[in-house]
């Protein structure tokens, strides 16, 4: 019966670890998230905070539960680089965390991205502890002692053995409380840079998003997604949407105004994804809305 229990247990965990919840090995990345949902033809931003992030994915705790399977856009902004704007698809959700993998990223986020794994520290292993300036002292070193033949020697090299070894975790010990400090800093900096986005922690004044002709928007157009032919191919006609853009150029809102349904919902998932230059006003970028015309033909 324990052979059976046991066969039985571990037989679940390696279903788990079958399922898997990342494609790769992540570092830990402490940063606010929008995730942007689609629902019923209307996106709702979810809040939160990334957890860990590689090339194929990232882990993340939200102020929201997803279901799995369900197709998001996520935001974030790695340390020193630029923002990162992706499609992802939830591969997990357990409570508030959940797991996203990549389905859509461009190549110079993907590049991006492999530059910031790269320039993060390797952990340190016992492996790597013992590297040049802490190996062992070959043989032909030790010195030799009159009148004692082996004792010394061997007395001598246990006791550097015993002071390399306490130097060595003295070192690591050090390592770790530093990490822990910075990652709590970092932690702590990330989430009241979150906090302060939320309903009710802001300080700033709540400004009205500023109308602007498309014409002028478009001119601002950086990065876009091309819009599909909608499900019915013999279905035409023009699709007028009003967009809230914020103030780092990413599309805050979609708001469909006239236009057959198909065709709202089907521009509205592209549009999305769009991302301007940010409109100024005084020098200082501000939220704009405009109103834009999409023709299928």
């Amino acid at each position: 019966m324990t052979n059976s229990a046991g066969s039985d247990a571990r037989s679940e965990v390696a279903g788990r670890s079958t399922l898997g919840y990342r494609v790769g090995p992540r570092r830990p990345l402490a940063v606010p998230l929008n995730v942007t949902v689609l629902r019923s033809g209307v996106p709702d931003a979810v809040p939160g905070r990334c957890l860990d992030v590689c090339e194929g994915g990232l882990g993340a705790v939200l102020a929201a539960e997803l279901q799995a399977g369900e197709l998001v856009g996520v935001e974030f902004r790695l340390p020193g680089s630029a923002s990162v704007l992706a499609k992802a698809r939830v591969c997990h959700q357990e409570k508030l965390r959940c797991g996203l993998q990549f389905v859509a990223l461009a190549a110079e986020q993907k590049a991006a991205l492999e530059a910031w794994a790269a320039g993060r520290p390797k952990p340190v292993s016992a492996a790597t502890s013992a590297q040049p300036g802490l190996s062992p002292r070959p043989e032909t070193t030790l010195p030799r002692f009159v009148g004692d033949s082996n004792s010394r020697p061997a007395q001598n090299n246990s006791r550097n053995a015993r002071f390399v070894g306490r130097k060595v975790a003295a070192v690591l010990a050090a390592s770790v409380v530093v990490a822990a400090a910075v990652g709590w800093w970092q932690w702590q900096q990330a989430w009241q840079e979150l906090e302060g986005r939320l309903p009710g922690h802001s300080i700033e004044a709540v400004q009205s998003p500023v109308a602007v002709d498309w014409e002028v928007m478009q001119r601002l157009l950086v990065h876009d997604v091309a819009i599909p032919a909608p499900p019915q191919l013999r279905l035409k006609g023009v699709a007028v949407l009003t967009a809230v853009i914020g103030r780092d150029g990413s599309v805050l809102s979609l708001r469909p105004v006239s236009g057959a349904d198909v065709l709202t919902r089907t521009a509205m998932d592209s549009v999305r994804w769009w991302k301007f230059e940010p409109y100024r006003v005084n020098g200082a970028p501000v939220e704009v809305e405009t109103r834009l015309a999409i023709e299928f033909r």
